[in-house]
């Protein structure tokens, strides 16, 4: 059987980057425990910033076809099962980008 798209994409851009994302897999582990979040903010963010931004990229080229033809609404739920697909790796990663206070 045949694997879907959002799948080979996610995949693809994981082994064309595999240093970065090994180091944020890494950190999205640590960011679970509230003692070490603390300590490893400042690098979960600057990390996950350049993960994101990549995966983003891959939204794009996924989405990219589909928008521009009379499968727009199935784009938007392509792009959902990527980002699923993406979460079951990086729980955090909707946290990348957001502003935390150091109490």
């Amino acid at each position: 059987m045949a694997k879907a798209k959002y799948k080979k994409i996610f995949e693809e851009i994981w082994d064309e980057n595999k240093v970065l994302f090994q180091e944020f897999f890494i950190l999205n582990s640590d960011y679970e425990e509230k003692e070490k979040r603390r300590e490893i903010e400042d690098r979960f963010q600057k990390v996950g910033e350049a993960v994101h931004k990549l995966l983003i990229e891959g939204e794009n080229d996924l989405c990219r076809q589909m928008e521009k033809s009379s499968h727009r609404l199935y784009s938007s739920k392509v792009a959902d099962k990527y980002w699923d697909e993406i979460r079951k790796y990086f729980k955090y990663i909707d946290l990348v980008g957001v502003s935390t206070s150091k109490v």
